[in-house]
Protein backbone atom coordinates (compact mmCIF):
# COMPACT_ATOMS: atom_id res chain seq x y z
CA UNK A 1 0.00 0.00 0.00
CA UNK A 2 3.15 2.46 1.17
CA UNK A 3 3.48 2.24 -2.69
CA UNK A 4 0.65 3.33 -3.94
CA UNK A 5 0.15 6.37 -1.93
CA UNK A 6 -2.89 5.07 0.10
CA UNK A 7 -2.85 5.60 3.72
CA UNK A 8 -2.44 2.43 5.86
CA UNK A 9 -5.15 1.52 8.91
CA UNK A 10 -3.95 -0.14 12.11
CA UNK A 11 -6.36 -1.28 15.16
CA UNK A 12 -5.58 1.82 16.69
CA UNK A 13 -6.31 4.25 14.04
CA UNK A 14 -9.29 2.31 13.27
CA UNK A 15 -10.92 1.95 16.86
CA UNK A 16 -9.91 5.98 17.48
CA UNK A 17 -11.83 6.96 14.55
CA UNK A 18 -14.58 4.75 15.35
CA UNK A 19 -14.62 5.71 19.17
CA UNK A 20 -14.61 9.75 17.28
CA UNK A 21 -16.94 9.27 14.57
CA UNK A 22 -20.86 8.44 14.69
CA UNK A 23 -20.49 7.59 10.73
CA UNK A 24 -17.97 5.15 10.91
CA UNK A 25 -19.97 3.48 14.08
CA UNK A 26 -23.39 3.64 11.49
CA UNK A 27 -21.51 1.08 9.26
CA UNK A 28 -19.26 -0.79 11.00
CA UNK A 29 -20.88 -4.05 12.20
CA UNK A 30 -17.71 -5.60 14.46
CA UNK A 31 -14.24 -5.46 14.46
CA UNK A 32 -11.24 -6.31 15.83
CA UNK A 33 -7.55 -6.79 15.72
CA UNK A 34 -7.71 -9.22 12.74
CA UNK A 35 -10.73 -7.91 10.83
CA UNK A 36 -13.50 -5.16 10.04
CA UNK A 37 -17.26 -6.08 9.78
CA UNK A 38 -19.17 -3.58 7.86
CA UNK A 39 -22.96 -3.57 8.03
CA UNK A 40 -24.67 -4.79 5.19
CA UNK A 41 -28.24 -3.89 3.63
CA UNK A 42 -29.61 -7.13 5.29
CA UNK A 43 -28.74 -5.53 8.52
CA UNK A 44 -31.15 -2.51 8.16
CA UNK A 45 -34.18 -2.52 9.64
CA UNK A 46 -37.43 -1.02 7.66
CA UNK A 47 -38.76 1.91 9.72
CA UNK A 48 -42.11 1.30 11.66
CA UNK A 49 -44.63 3.71 10.26
CA UNK A 50 -48.24 3.49 11.35
CA UNK A 51 -50.66 0.79 10.72
CA UNK A 52 -51.39 2.42 7.23
CA UNK A 53 -48.24 3.21 4.89
CA UNK A 54 -50.73 4.56 2.41
CA UNK A 55 -53.04 7.10 4.74
CA UNK A 56 -49.49 8.31 5.95
CA UNK A 57 -48.48 8.94 2.84
CA UNK A 58 -51.86 10.53 1.76
CA UNK A 59 -51.81 12.47 5.39
CA UNK A 60 -48.11 13.78 4.18
CA UNK A 61 -49.26 15.27 0.85
CA UNK A 62 -52.43 16.58 2.36
CA UNK A 63 -50.47 18.50 4.43
CA UNK A 64 -47.87 19.88 2.04
CA UNK A 65 -50.10 21.29 0.04
CA UNK A 66 -52.20 22.84 2.87
CA UNK A 67 -51.29 26.68 1.98
CA UNK A 68 -53.78 27.73 4.89
CA UNK A 69 -55.39 30.90 4.66
CA UNK A 70 -56.47 31.94 0.96
CA UNK A 71 -54.16 34.44 -0.65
Amino acid sequence: MMRMGNQQFDYDVFKAAYDMDERVQGITKNFDKDMIELVSNNDFEAPQGGADPEADVSNMAKRATDVGAKL
